[in-house]
């Protein structure tokens, strides 16, 4: 069984950025490493999460200034996090039972070290279904 760890270690970027930054900025970066989310930082410290789902819901349908709006102002606070140790399935679980697509994973040290999202861990299950079946094959 996969241990996030593993899936970290093939992701290409986390974007991060400061919840001091604008909506619009947390948006560039978001646009422009082609991903869902930003995790937000106050220095090392992991304060927030901003998703695709954030911009549509608290700043479109609010008609609020992407220029003037701080990500700490409309950011998620509530973070569920995962361990590195933790099983892929596990990180699932939690997603489903939580209705987030985008999971922050944390080291020993409660630093952030990668984000992981829900199609993470499908293509992650694919591949262990392929496998599998490969292995019974024959």
């Amino acid at each position: 069984m996969t241990q996030l760890n593993d899936l970290i270690g093939k992701q290409e970027r986390v974007v991060s950025i400061s919840q001091h930054a604008t909506v619009r900025d947390a948006a560039k970066a978001m646009a422009e490493a082609n991903v869902g989310c930003a995790a937000i930082m106050d220095g090392l410290k992991l304060v927030g999460i901003f998703t695709e789902r954030d911009i549509l819901k608290r700043i479109l349908l609010k008609n609020l200034d992407v220029d003037t709006v701080l990500i700490s102002e409309v950011m998620t606070r509530e973070l569920i996090c995962a361990g590195m140790l933790q099983s892929a399935n596990d990180a699932r679980v939690l997603m489903e039972r939580h209705h987030i697509r985008h999971l922050p994973v944390l080291n020993d040290n409660a630093e952030l070290v990668g984000v992981l999202s829900i199609r993470d861990l499908v293509r992650d299950q694919v591949t262990e279904i392929k496998n599998y079946i490969a292995m019974h094959e024959g």
